[in-house]
């Protein structure tokens, strides 16, 4: 299917994530055109047309596709918003469960950002089409739940590590998607309370045990931030450290048991630099949002600071008592 996009819905993205890179009108209006055209990159590779219409970069191949949506980065909310920091679970429930309060079987994957966009699209271009009364107000009210309880509280996360994993073209796909997220979320009534992910979230990270602190690292409601295959290949480097590939948790176990001070201190400056990037990916309406994610990665990068002196203490006295 072929979706037109309006030229008045479109603008440039600058790959910054502000909100200037886009043409997204703030108000009750919400453009399902736009949002629906950007939940196809998500699917699989982008049809050319419609990125020319968005004044995106020409979209690369199905091999850059899978890096950036499977390989580095994972489009769940429960991923990024789930204690274990995988798809499922409590966090998958929650979504699979506004799915049938719609009345709507949930489908294969309920909580997958290109299905939960097209979903918004659905109801946005329902509710335009419909006249005002009950029913108009029904679809209005799913619409913002859906934007609100099950986007907002990841979404703007997760485009986050693609712009930083992806080439040209994700990272403008990625700004231009939290930019008319972030319109649609100045659209809605004031909210003086957190989504409900958000403020039930499990705790931060902790160091209670090399496993406790190892899972939480990788779970992003946790840590504050999305550490990737990229960012450890990169740490690795930066250590002069040997880079086992695998899962992300095979890879940062082997770097930890290189040298546990090490990396520990450069997964908490790369928490300190995710406090502050999540204002810049939380604009307007959201803003409460990223200061939620930018507190709980300052959290972290002080959790990592300190475990990161602890295992530097720990290796100074196994010297101290080798040479005595």
């Amino acid at each position: 299917m072929t979706t037109t996009v309006p030229a008045t819905a479109t603008g440039t993205a600058s790959g910054t994530g502000t909100r200037a890179a886009t043409g997204t009108a703030s108000g009750a209006a919400t453009r399902p055109d736009l949002v629906l055209a950007l939940a196809g990159p998500v699917a699989g590779p982008p049809d050319p047309e419609v990125c020319r219409l968005l004044e995106l970069p020409p979209p690369p191949g199905a091999a850059a596709h899978t890096d950036v949506f499977v390989l580095e980065t994972h489009p769940y909310a429960s991923v990024h918003l789930g204690a274990e920091g995988m798809i499922g679970g409590d966090a998958g429930d929650r979504v699979a469960g506004f799915w049938r309060a719609l009345g709507l079987v949930p489908p294969a994957e309920p909580d997958e950002l290109g299905t939960l966009l097209a979903l918004y699209a659905r109801l946005g271009a329902e509710e335009v089409a419909l006249p005002g009364g009950h029913r108009r107000h029904a679809v209005s009210s799913a619409r913002a739940a859906l934007l609100w309880e099950h986007l907002a509280p990841w979404a703007p996360v997760y485009l986050a590590a693609v712009a930083r994993v992806g080439d040209e073209f994700h990272r403008a796909w990625a700004a231009l998607a939290c930019d008319a997220l972030a319109g649609e979320a100045d659209g809605l009534a004031p909210r003086a309370e957190l989504p409900t992910a958000l403020a039930s979230a499990p705790p931060p990270l902790g160091l209670a045990s090399r496993r406790e602190l190892l899972d939480g690292l990788l779970a992003p409601v946790r840590s504050g931030m999305v550490v990737t295959q990229a960012d450890l290949v990169r740490a690795g480097a930066d250590l002069g450290l040997g880079v086992r590939r695998g899962e992300r948790r095979f890879t940062l176990e082997a770097l930890v048991d290189q040298d546990a001070a090490g990396i520990l201190g450069w997964l908490g400056r790369l928490a300190a630099e995710w406090s502050g990037g999540h204002r810049a990916w939380h604009a307007g309406a959201l803003e409460p949002v990223g200061e939620w994610w930018a507190r709980r990665a300052a959290e972290a990068a002080g959790t990592l600071e300190r475990a990161a002196a602890e295992a530097a203490g720990t290796l100074e006295r196994a010297a101290a008592e080798a040479s005595g």
